[in-house]
């Protein structure tokens, strides 16, 4: 069955132009998932994404905990993919990426950070991207609501070794 649907993904893909992918163990890194029949070979369900089995596979399927390699910093898309996530984020001025999923559909879609549950969909490069939300201009201290535009909460502060830069949380430098 799995391989099934990794031929029908990889015609897809093949007609959407995007063949490296179906050439590429790893292609089904980050997918959103149900149960471990619908992510790679050596991957699994953890949480609601395929991961790298045995590393990545400790929460089970639908357990709503964090995932601990989420945002993690790094330098390109190879150090991410280790860990289980397909893309390194680059936001300009930032001195290193994060380790993020694509955004498939809505904010809770996305891992949540063991520090942090703010959660976003960046678009960079004409894709979304999963990212920490944070509030550059800070929160209001008697009221608790957020200063930035368009946020109404105050969202988490961003975890141990982030700062918040354009409303999302990065890697310090």
């Amino acid at each position: 069955m799995r391989g099934a649907s990794r031929f029908v993904s990889c015609v897809v893909l093949f007609v959407l132009g995007a063949t490296a992918g179906c050439f590429r163990e790893d292609f089904m890194l980050g997918a959103v998932c149900g149960n471990d029949a619908q992510c790679g070979e050596d991957q699994c369900c953890s949480g609601k994404r395929c991961r790298p089995s045995p590393a990545g596979c400790d929460r089970g399927a639908g357990i709503d905990t964090a995932y601990d390699q989420a945002y993690h910093a790094c330098r390109d898309d190879e150090e991410c993919i280790k860990l289980g996530m397909p893309h390194c984020v680059h936001l300009d001025g930032a001195a290193s990426g994060f380790c993020a999923d694509l955004c498939q559909g809505v904010e809770d879609n996305c891992e949540k950070h063991p520090m942090s549950s703010s959660l976003t969909c960046l678009e960079l490069d004409s894709q979304r991207h999963c990212a920490l939300q944070c509030c550059s201009a800070g929160c209001d201290p008697d009221t608790g609501q957020s200063l930035c535009p368009g946020q109404t909460e105050c969202p988490d502060a961003c975890p141990d070794e982030m700062e918040c830069r354009t409303d999302v949380c990065v890697p310090e430098a």
